[in-house]
């Protein structure tokens, strides 16, 4: 039913709130503390470690249990983990939250994808993909915009992140309904990884890389570069609101043009974005500029997932998105202290850099095949 649909979205966008408020003001108030750049790294890490572990299997426990119970499973363990956020400053404690968290986060994000693939067609894929990002987005960038509320206490951003979700998960919890994904029979059968195509697999692990890192980036990119706390928030607002405006206009673009060759094409102009920090130190133009990387990064999942649905078997698809999910997670692992250590190397340009080239290495490589038989 398309009640679902609009649940999904609408949850997703309420939820984005809390995911937007609770792991930047954990960053800020580590870096604000003194915590060695690699403590800070590695707790965002152990969040994306467990969806890069779990993913691979929530497929099939959708297929085992349904998604609404999936899906409201994972907006508790998520709520439950914002909330133990005030513990922040226990760092082992935290490392064990962020898994806790991780494990919710993927539960939640297959599910509602599950459900928008569900209720789409060939037509309107992109659309529909590009709209869940866009909401997802504005979530976000609300989220963190109300970074400024650490300065009422240290716990009060989490315990506002932890209520946003508990609301969510009220509305899920009364209003949606189960959705049988396939037939029973299609259940028993497994899809190898290598079914996937690798066009796809590579664009989700670099949005992941890209997501992750940025969230760490940003703040310690700012800090260090003498911008304030309150401008850090709008670098990180202007980089979610850039895939609010332009994001949704590229999910257009999918269904209209090649995605193998639209994702080329938004890899190279990436790449040329992604200099301009190392030569600007301008807040307002740099404001213009995570903007527009804001607005395309997210192009590598949007984009990658709409060309994996096109090319997996429609049996498959719940365990394909979970493989995507797997390759965005691998992705995460890596971002935050990735970029915590470039932003060590050099606090101007050592990210930067890294990133320009991951961008134009994607289009090399995929650039010297024919993209109608790539997988």
């Amino acid at each position: 039913m398309r009640k679902n649909f609009i649940l999904a979205l609408l949850g997703i966008g309420i939820g984005g709130i809390g995911f937007g408020l609770v792991t930047p003001v954990t960053v800020l108030l580590m870096e604000l503390n003194h915590a060695p750049s690699f403590i800070t790294g590695s707790t965002a890490m152990a969040g994306y470690l467990s969806i890069f572990v779990f993913s691979r299997y929530t497929g099939r426990l959708i297929d085992r249990f349904g998604v609404k119970i999936i899906l409201t499973a994972g907006l508790f363990l998520w709520m439950i983990s914002a909330l133990a956020h005030i513990f922040w400053y226990i760092y082992p404690l935290l490392y064990v939250v962020k898994i806790i968290m991780g494990l919710g986060g993927t539960f939640i994000f297959v599910s509602t994808e599950v459900i928008i693939n569900y209720y789409s067609n060939e037509t309107n894929r992109g659309k529909n993909i590009g709209l869940y990002v866009v909401i997802l987005s504005i979530g976000v960038a609300l989220g963190s915009l109300l970074i400024w509320t650490v300065k009422l206490g240290s716990w009060v951003p989490f315990v506002i992140g932890s209520s946003i979700v508990l609301l969510v998960f009220i509305i899920q919890s009364v209003l949606m309904d189960g959705i049988q994904i396939g037939e029973k029979k299609e259940r028993k059968e497994k899809m190898p990884i290598s079914a996937m195509p690798l066009f796809s697999l590579l664009s989700a692990s670099i949005y992941g890389l890209f997501e992750s890192s940025v969230i760490v980036v940003l703040p310690l990119y700012g800090l260090r570069n003498n911008f304030s706390s309150d401008q850090v928030s709008y670098f990180l607002a202007s980089f979610v609101i850039g895939g609010i405006v332009i994001l949704y206009l590229v999910g257009h673009l999918a269904d209209k043009l090649s995605k193998y060759r639209l994702l080329l094409s938004i890899s190279t102009l990436l790449g040329v974005l992604f200099l301009i920090p190392i030569l600007v130190m301008n807040f307002n133009f740099l404001m213009i500029i995570f903007f527009f990387i804001g607005g395309l990064v997210p192009a590598f999942y949007t984009v990658g997932l709409n060309f994996t649905v096109e090319r997996v078997e429609k049996r498959f698809m719940t365990q394909a998105n979970s493989y995507f999910v797997m390759m965005y997670g691998a992705g995460t692992v890596l971002g935050p202290i990735l970029g915590a250590l470039l932003v060590d190397l050099n606090r101007q340009y050592g990210y930067w850099m890294f990133a320009s080239l991951l961008c134009l290495c994607f289009y090399s490589v995929f650039r010297l095949f024919d993209g109608s038989n790539i997988r």
